[in-house]
């Protein structure tokens, strides 16, 4: 029998989670807003699903490859989640393995919001008023002799895998930004700390 069972919760790897899902959540229920003319409700809702989606399944396939990696490995991992380094490194510098790492997270973050976002298309039977496919624009030369403006009609059909790699890139360049402020910070307070 297991006498005692001692539960670590990395609560400052969820604070941050939390933080960065509210930033990209934000940003990209405004991009779909604007892009797909999705109302305000429903441009929420489709960030926020898309984006638990994507956080549920990294999560899924982290934890998958993390337990295939030799014991080395995935005591660096824990490392660089409880305590924000890994043992024995540092971080001073930009680690292309670190860099190379982000990109592949940022395009498998795109392929499965994508994927997502058909998924919650079919599932919700789109209705045709959610997307709306017309734009007025009135002609703004001055008419002669009161004579009625014409309006030009211009058929404008979104394109969701732009939006959607549109909103990626913003959320993911918010993120980056609060990660270096993050770092800068520590090492600020590591550099008070030294004197």
């Amino acid at each position: 029998m297991i006498d005692s069972i001692t539960i670590v919760l990395p609560l400052q790897l969820i604070l941050f989670q939390v933080l960065f899902l509210l930033v990209a959540i934000a940003l990209e229920s405004r991009v779909f807003h604007r892009r797909l003319k999705l109302t305000r409700k429903n441009s929420v809702q489709y960030a926020t699903s898309l984006n638990l989606w994507s956080v549920v399944i990294g999560w899924l396939i982290f934890l998958i490859l993390a337990g295939l990696l030799p014991q080395f490995l995935r005591i660096q991992i824990v490392s660089f989640i409880f305590f924000d380094h890994p043992i024995g490194s540092q971080l001073d510098k930009a680690d292309p393995r670190i860099i190379s790492i982000g990109i592949v997270i940022f395009f498998f973050s795109f392929l499965v919001k994508v994927i997502g976002f058909e998924f919650i298309k079919i599932w919700i039977h789109d209705q045709p008023e959610q997307f709306d496919t017309s734009s007025d624009i009135s002609n703004k030369r001055p008419s002669l002799l009161n004579q009625p403006k014409r309006k030009i009609t211009k058929k404008y059909k979104p394109n969701p895998a732009f939006a959607v790699l549109l909103a990626n890139a913003y959320s993911y360049s918010a993120i980056l930004l609060l990660l270096v402020l993050r770092f800068m910070d520590v090492n600020i307070l590591n550099l008070n700390t030294a004197f």
